[in-house]
């Protein structure tokens, strides 16, 4: 009589597999998975960090330079106004012309003309002087939030009594200005060759 014998298995073997289920390796895709989603949200959240930083970055560079490109814009259009108004005198109306240039000046420079404005108004009368004057170029040289300077080329046409027709002058002009109270005032003058 042939025997035939099936496999038994150990009942020692059962009970320990049941008795500690950690130690069954979990399944190789679960593992891999959960690991793909943790890399993945970590990579996200620096990829939106550095984006953030990188924007924030870049506005505030833009801000900046609006901000100095206003500032360089309001300069450079104090200084044309105050240098027209500097060659720009009719005896007729002497006393608001130099009151006008007044106005946009400071310091030291502001205390030489409005000292000198008496004189000013006597030669303008005398010779029956009427100059209009225009900024043919003008161009920053530096600038800061305080302080700057400008270089303009400057045209008039000056008429007096000893030239009724009127003479063509050219003038180069360093112009210093300073920032006064919210407002950019021209604190000195210089005609340059």
């Amino acid at each position: 009589m042939a025997s035939t014998t099936a496999p038994v298995e150990n009942d020692s073997e059962l009970v320990h597999r049941d008795q500690h289920p950690e130690s069954v390796p979990p399944e190789p895709t679960a593992r891999a998975s959960g690991r793909g989603i943790v890399v993945g949200t970590v990579a996200t959240a620096v990829i939106a960090i550095t984006a953030a930083v990188v924007a924030g970055v870049s506005w505030s560079i833009l801000r900046t330079e609006q901000a100095s490109q206003e500032r360089d814009e309001q300069i450079v259009a104090t200084a044309r106004q105050v240098v027209v108004n500097l060659v720009t005198l009719r005896h007729q109306s002497a006393d608001e012309d130099l009151q006008r240039v007044a106005d946009g000046t400071t310091g030291q420079f502001r205390d030489q003309f409005t000292g000198a404005a008496g004189s000013f108004d006597d030669v303008l009368s005398q010779g029956q002087v009427e100059s209009t004057g225009e900024v043919k170029e003008a161009g920053l040289v530096e600038a800061d939030d305080r302080h700057a300077v400008v270089l303009a080329a400057v045209t008039s046409t000056v008429k007096n009594t000893e030239a009724p027709d009127g003479e063509r002058r050219m003038y180069r002009m360093k112009v210093t200005l300073d920032a006064v109270d919210g407002r950019w005032l021209v604190s000195d003058v210089e005609f340059v060759a």
